[in-house]
């Protein structure tokens, strides 16, 4: 049903001139990525650092300053949004109130001079593929939000673009919802097997939905990979920081070994696993410590003291203080293990599997 195409961004750049004559802004600085055929990828970052405009310089509705955008192989930097065989999801779905379900996913046929019976037809099954059958005569201001927005994602999806691209589209639902949705956005991509880029500054967004996510920051990409990989390895501070919580704890290199280095952390020796290949002997370092990646005990450990300890439902988060260190932990299944509190003196068990060296700033 669906076309596949691959995407390649090739030093992709867009400068716009800053509003008080000042000069330039370079809102996209010279981006290279590339997006397999029936990939979903997310380009990932906080507010301004450049991850819209790249959307939008894809789908035609912004022009790149330099650099070039290839569909397929093929340089389509000149070619008009309704010709570049790419479909919008928006963030405030833009619907139109006076046309009913089936009507608003009809659109885009109804322009390109579609049959009525072909129209009937695409139309009816794009709805169930969504799960809106039987609503097609529904008018749109009837609809919940999660309704509305599988109203857009039909839409786009009935056009049977070569790309699929995602402007913050759940950003206006509830925390239930989106979480729900976005289940439902990845299950609907995986049926049909289609190209597709989302953006958003969620990073529980990006972790559910993404074969591959790409991180940025000013304007550039500071790292591209897998979620579990990103989690696991940051490739500096900004993205460990950015993409779940992360504790950041000084080390000193000591031996370093192929893929390993012997580290010294808070008193403490450790063998880690790492790029060898990236860090000298003696080398000051951080250590990423995730908040579940350590354990707590009554002895057996690194002493501390619990500062604070609070209960939420699946986990206990807790603060601990080691040396002049504090550091924020989670421990999972609290009814199953011992609670600690505010005051008590504890252990803090380290795991060299999820200690992760990264340069320092």
């Amino acid at each position: 049903m669906v076309k596949q195409s691959s995407i390649e961004i090739k030093h992709l750049v867009k400068e716009y001139d800053n509003p008080d004559g000042s000069g330039i802004f370079r809102a996209v600085d010279d981006i290279c990525m590339a997006i397999p055929r029936g990939q979903f990828v997310t380009l990932l970052g906080p507010s301004g650092c450049g991850k819209t405009t790249t959307l939008r310089m894809i789908a035609g509705f912004e022009t790149a300053t330099s650099g070039d955008i290839l569909l397929d192989g093929k340089r389509i930097n000149n070619v008009t949004p309704d010709k570049r065989d790419s479909a919008m999801v928006f963030q405030s779905y833009a619907l139109f109130p006076h046309y009913d379900v089936f009507d608003n996913v009809a659109y885009g046929l109804v322009n390109k001079n579609f049959g009525k019976a072909e129209i009937k037809e695409k139309v009816l099954r794009m709805l169930k593929l969504v799960g809106l059958e039987g609503m097609e005569l529904r008018s749109t201001n009837q609809l919940s939000g999660g309704q509305q927005q599988r109203v857009a994602l039909a839409r786009a999806l009935v056009m049977e673009p070569a790309v699929l691209l995602f402007d913050e589209p759940l950003s206006n639902l509830d925390a239930k919802l989106r979480t729900y949705m976005r289940k439902e956005i990845r299950k609907i991509q995986q049926s049909v097997d289609i190209t597709s880029i989302y953006v958003t500054h969620d990073q529980s967004e990006a972790m559910a939905l993404s074969d591959r996510i790409i991180i940025m920051n000013k304007g550039r990409i500071e790292q591209e990979g897998t979620p579990e990989d990103i989690y696991q390895h940051p490739a500096n501070r900004f993205v460990a920081d950015f993409i779940g919580n992360a504790n950041f704890v000084p080390a000193r290199i000591g031996a370093v070994h192929d893929d390993k280095l012997e580290i010294t952390m808070l008193g403490h020796r450790f063998t880690i696993s790492a790029d060898a290949t990236r860090f000298e002997p003696q080398e000051e370092v951080d250590i990423v410590v995730r908040p579940e990646g350590v354990d707590l005990a009554d002895s057996d450990g690194i002493p501390g003291t619990v500062t604070s300890s609070t209960y939420m439902g699946n986990m206990q988060e807790y603060t601990v203080r080691v040396g002049d260190i504090d550091l924020n932990l989670e421990a999972y299944d609290p009814a199953g293990i011992k609670i600690y509190h505010a005051g008590d003196a504890v252990c803090v068990q380290f795991r060299p599997l999820n200690l992760h060296a990264i340069k320092k700033a």
